[in-house]
């Protein structure tokens, strides 16, 4: 007599908790922190520029004439430094970045914007190669640690804020290829009248998990 038996096969079903996002959403930037907290994605990226030979201690800027030394930083790397004794944190992280605070940043331009910084045509013939854009040979140059993004306000008023961010999110993506930490600034103006440069800025940030400076 035959007797058949069947095969039983058991599967174990392994539950698991998403940790959830509590980040602050990019609708709601104007209430995002002036100052960021340093995110683990930000730390990623600042080790592997470790690994492939940023220079240390060194920040650069991409931006337009806001950005240059006399008025974005600048004072910190000369004798009148106005921090005093009440930020007992702060010199030795000015001692660190000394020698960037009046960087000379070829990414830095009067006029300069987001798509600017990616078109040769605004590189200085003198000192970057024929198809270099001001960001490309910025990074080449310098091989900052960190940069900062100071964009936005000289896009057209009446421009599609979909098109901007297109020109931001290879900006990041380059200056995270290069192994630089990026930082972007939200604008204090509001030339625009809908503040979206600020509001795709913040998605940007959101985006990537990097810091965001918000004025």
């Amino acid at each position: 007599t035959f007797i058949y038996t069947p095969t039983i096969t058991y599967t174990h079903t392994i539950t698991s908790t998403a940790t959830p996002d509590t980040r602050p959403l990019p609708r709601n930037w104007s209430s995002w922190p002036v100052i960021p907290t340093v995110s683990a994605r930000a730390v990623e990226i600042y080790r592997q520029g470790q690994q492939i030979g940023v220079t240390p201690n060194t920040y650069s800027v991409v931006g337009d004439c806001q950005s240059v030394p006399a008025v974005f930083m600048g004072i910190y790397g000369t004798d009148s430094n106005p921090i005093g004794e009440d930020h007992p944190e702060l010199p030795e992280t000015i001692a660190l970045f000394y020698d960037s605070f009046n960087h000379d940043s070829v990414a830095v331009r009067n006029g300069l914007s987001a798509p600017s910084a990616l078109d040769p045509f605004w590189a200085d013939p003198a000192r970057c190669n024929a198809t270099e854009s001001p960001l490309a040979c910025e990074l080449r140059l310098y091989k900052p640690m960190v940069v900062f993004i100071n964009l936005g306000t000289n896009w057209r008023a009446d421009a599609s804020a979909d098109a901007y961010v297109a020109y931001l999110r290879q900006i990041v993506d380059q200056i995270i290829a290069s192994g630089a930490v990026p930082i972007l600034t939200n604008k204090a103006d509001n030339v625009e009248g809908d503040h979206s440069i600020n509001l795709v800025t913040a998605q940007v940030a959101y985006d990537y998990d990097i810091p965001l400076m918000n004025f």
